[in-house]
């Protein structure tokens, strides 16, 4: 089945962010972060909504299916750092409940960001499909546009992935891995990288 992907707008954009909740809930960083099922359930639609219209579709990089069944949201390159506002807004959405992890946040965030590529890419931050439909092709399509932006700008794509399953997904689309990184007390994360394509 054919899925077909779509800019992110104001319609579609508390349904993308349902779905991708939906499928981190039980995302390994995720997990280690909240803790409690209860509080991933309360935090990360709104955390998710909150920062598809105000991160990434003011910066073009969030797409969903024309069912918002997922979405792929990035990071256009030069655009990784977010403003005070931004930044406020991503805290915002993680209290009450997140406020127990913003130590482990803090710490997640600072190794993250040290281990990002230096040169422009295109960042793929998230992307994440409802469970009732993954393994159906809605990653592969939601993930094809950043692809495509990356490859008509000649500079790379870069991702984190919690899961080491998902390396041979990727890796069907030019990824390669780079490093595992994690905090003592963390669960690892998989580097991947993609050169651009011709």
């Amino acid at each position: 089945m054919a899925h077909q992907v779509v800019p992110i707008g104001d319609d579609l954009a508390p349904a993308a962010a349902h779905a991708v909740a939906r499928g981190f809930r039980d995302n390994e960083i995720w997990v280690w972060l909240l803790r409690r099922d209860r509080w991933l359930r309360q935090v990360l639609p709104r955390h998710y909504r909150a920062m598809i219209r105000r991160v990434f579709v003011p910066r073009g990089g969030a797409w969903t299916t024309t069912d918002a069944l997922g979405a792929a949201l990035w990071f256009p390159p030069g655009t990784q750092e977010m403003s005070w506002r931004e930044q406020l807004t991503e805290l915002v959405t993680l209290m009450p409940q997140g406020l127990t992890c913003l130590g482990r946040a803090a710490r997640w965030d600072q190794l993250i960001h040290s281990h990002r590529p230096r040169e422009p890419h295109w960042y793929l931050n998230t992307l994440s499909v409802s469970p009732d439909a993954q393994r159906s092709g809605v990653g592969s399509a939601l993930i094809e546009p950043g692809l495509e932006r990356a490859d008509s700008e000649g500079v790379g794509a870069y991702l984190e992935t919690q899961r080491p399953a998902n390396i041979p997904f990727y890796r069907r689309f030019g990824f390669e891995l780079t490093d595992e990184i994690s905090l003592h007390d963390s669960p690892p994360v998989w580097l991947m990288w993609r050169d651009p394509r011709a």
